[in-house]
């Protein structure tokens, strides 16, 4: 299980709670994926996973990479190229899923990358925008 901690914020509350968010699913997706038989509940949130991340990168991805570019952040390029390098990895992980079903290995491998991934990402590209603090007026 991932657990979230303050190393992992950027100081953009926005961005920080969509990788909570993301941590969440993480997490689920590991509980799933030491099930044998994933019985209708499982592979419902399988299915909403898929959506999810999908949703996920297309909305984190664009927010993340447009505060680096408000701020000129050093990282641009290579969060960028990061982004890419992700969906490309789902791209070939959903078709993956798609035509061998929810098998227990696939559901493992998943969350292991998931897992490096964001954990990887979020230490080494993402906190390079703590430096410039979240500029958003409180709700």
């Amino acid at each position: 299980m991932l657990q979230w901690t303050e190393q992992f914020e950027t100081g953009h509350a926005e961005i920080d709670a969509q990788h909570r968010t993301l941590i969440e699913y993480i997490n689920r997706l590991e509980e799933v994926s030491y099930t044998t038989n994933p019985d209708r509940h499982e592979a419902e949130f399988l299915l909403e996973l898929v959506d999810f991340v999908e949703d996920y990168t297309r909305v984190h991805f664009s927010h993340e990479e447009g505060c680096m570019a408000r701020h000129k952040c050093p990282a641009y390029a290579e969060n960028q190229a990061a982004h890419r390098q992700f969906l490309e990895f789902f791209r070939k992980f959903k078709h993956h899923f798609e035509t061998g079903g929810c098998r227990r290995e696939v559901l493992q491998e998943l969350h292991d990358a998931c897992s490096a991934w964001i954990q990887g990402h979020i230490l080494r590209i993402d906190l390079q925008l703590k430096p410039y603090p979240d500029q958003t007026p409180p709700v």
